[in-house]
């Protein structure tokens, strides 16, 4: 699991080394495990595996990140790599140069477009003035380009001539005249690609998308969840001293393992009672696919039962499929369970409208998932949800909920999909709030807001105070061929089975840390749930993965040793 960290929270535990002085030391820690992973990555580049005769192009601001990027520049000069320094500010952190200097590097300032006179430090102005479509070129031809332009404390993206850089190097990339020339060199960057936020991982353009990102004392939120993960490549934690003093994270990242070690399985006492009972409300006679996915997902994920309510027509495909399935014309109330899936594919039809409407008013816990929605966002005018009910949205829908909210006067104003999609871990969170749901995002990052605390407890008003305090999880790991029509009903089910086994069993998660017990065990289960299905949609490899075909990898990959 990665804990994820606010950049306050990095920043607040650094703080007390700095005043005592050991500045100097965390920045030359940081900056040899920004060597070492550099190193790492020359050696992919140059396609001897050496780093003699290769070079480095460091991307430096004005700050400490610069500072990182400098010393971590000085150390590839022992290695014997030709290493050019860029200062994109108009200052420089200056014993960072005098290493890189010394052993025989190069410093170069970037110069503005337009001519402006900028006000340089005397270091900066000594440096050798270079245009961007030479730096450019410069980057082109190197084997590594090093992001540290700047840090977590920056806040709005990139800006000025740094800006125009990274924009006209994007640029040059995409041309095929480059694609035919192979001039692809690695990128890393220096704690985090510069422009993204570390507090919500949005990434304003331009941003330089690594390959790597080697980042110190802790994973950051921006580097777990959607666009900034995006940009993130693959992510390495280099400690520095720091670690013992961190607050708690603000992000949880379960990762593929975190998921198989977790999932509920049965012991030689349980029953099919005591495993989970489900019950669907999906499909319609519009609709009957999603059904009949929703249920396959569960009994391949290992649901104790499935009781699905529908017409007499969906009912018999059901069966076809998965004749374990109980399947009646009853009502919610008339038959027990330990959860509910209510939504995929209810569009239409008013006797499954009724019954979601009835499962959102149950005491059970629930999946709320597509035709669920606007009738759960509905619902929060007369009383909050409660962590129990799960709102499965993708960024579309969540524009909707708000929608309904900001109409019955719940927030004051909607919000845009393209907004939602913009910093995901910061509207789960709205959402969570104002719903008193949790709220699974999908995206290319899963996001899962609850609206309960960061340690798993219940506010004094029953909510969280805002999003800073949420219980918040995200999955990273899902193949981008699960963008497909019948995977989110795939992932219902999947999901609906996790929550019966947790009603039944409210510790059942608790393995995954303290946060997991009492209401926070609903995330905690959302999370699992995705964190499968993602596991799922890679296991015979990348590439198409039907949702059928999808639920079928549930069960291999549940039962490999």
């Amino acid at each position: 699991m990665i804990e994820a960290y606010s950049g306050e929270s990095i920043r607040a535990a650094e703080q007390p080394l700095l005043d005592e002085g050991y500045g100097d030391v965390l920045m030359r820690r940081a900056a040899l495990g920004l060597a070492r992973g550099c190193e790492a990555q020359l050696r992919l580049a140059n396609r001897r595996g050496l780093l003699g005769g290769t070079t480095a192009v460091l991307l430096v601001g004005s700050g400490n990140n610069g500072g990182d990027g400098l010393w971590a520049g000085a150390f590839l000069r022992r290695s014997g790599v030709k290493v050019v320094a860029i200062l994109t500010g108009t200052r420089v952190h200056e014993q960072g140069l005098r290493a890189l200097l010394a052993r025989g590097g190069t410093a170069l300032r970037l110069t503005d477009q337009d001519g402006e006179e900028r006000e340089l430090s005397d270091a900066v102005a000594a440096a050798h003035p270079v245009e961007v479509s030479r730096a450019v070129s410069l980057m082109a031809d190197a084997h590594l380009i090093v992001d540290a332009v700047l840090g977590t404390g920056a806040q709005g993206g990139l800006r000025g001539t740094a800006a125009e850089l990274v924009r006209a190097f994007t640029e040059r990339q995409r041309d095929p005249a480059a694609a035919r020339e192979r001039r692809f060199p690695r990128i890393v960057a220096c704690d985090l690609v510069s422009g993204v936020s570390a507090d919500t991982g949005e990434a304003p353009e331009p941003v330089l998308h690594a390959h790597a990102t080697i980042t110190f004392g802790g994973a950051k939120t921006g580097h777990v969840v959607s666009p900034g993960e995006q940009a993130t490549g693959a992510l390495t934690v280099v400690p520095i001293g720091i670690e013992d003093r961190l607050s708690d994270p603000a992000v949880h990242r379960l990762e593929p393992r975190d998921v198989l070690a977790a999932w509920p399985r049965p012991g030689a006492t349980d029953t099919k009672y005591t495993r989970g009972v489900l019950g669907v409300v999906a499909g319609a006679s519009s609709y009957p696919g999603a059904a009949i996915m929703c249920t396959q997902a569960a009994v391949n994920a290992g649901a104790g039962m499935v009781r699905f309510l529908g017409d007499s027509t969906t009912r018999g495909m059901v069966l076809a499929r998965s004749p374990e399935v109980v399947c009646s014309d009853d009502q919610p109330w008339d038959v027990h369970v330990q959860a509910w899936l209510a939504g995929p594919g209810v569009v239409g039809d008013e006797s499954q409208a009724a019954r979601v409407q009835a499962i959102i008013e149950a005491q059970e816990p629930a999946v709320l998932d597509a035709g669920a929605l606007d009738a759960a966002a509905r619902s929060v005018v007369d009383a909050a949800l409660g962590p129990h009910k799960i709102l499965t949205p993708h960024a579309g829908e969540l524009s909707q909920v708000f929608e309904w909210l900001h109409g019955f006067g719940v927030c004051d104003s909607t919000v845009e999909r393209s907004e939602i999609e913009a910093n995901p871990v910061h509207w789960a969170g709205e959402a969570a709030r104002l719903t008193g749901a949790t709220v699974l995002l999908k995206g290319a990052s899963t996001v899962i807001a609850s609206p309960v605390g960061r340690n798993g407890d219940a506010c004094e008003d029953g909510n969280a105070s805002g999003r800073d305090e949420c219980l918040c999880l995200s999955i990273g790991h899902a193949s981008p061929w699960l963008a497909t029509a019948g995977s989110g009903d795939t992932l219902a089910g999947i999901l609906g089975t996790v929550v019966a086994h947790v009603a039944e069993h409210p510790d059942a998660l608790a393995v995954l840390g303290d946060w997991a017990r009492g209401d926070g065990r609903w995330a905690a289960a959302a999370a699992l749930g995705a964190g499968l299905h993602a596991v799922a949609s890679r296991a015979d490899g990348e590439g198409p993965v039907p949702p059928s075909v999808l639920a079928e990898n549930v069960r291999a990959v549940l039962t490999r040793p």
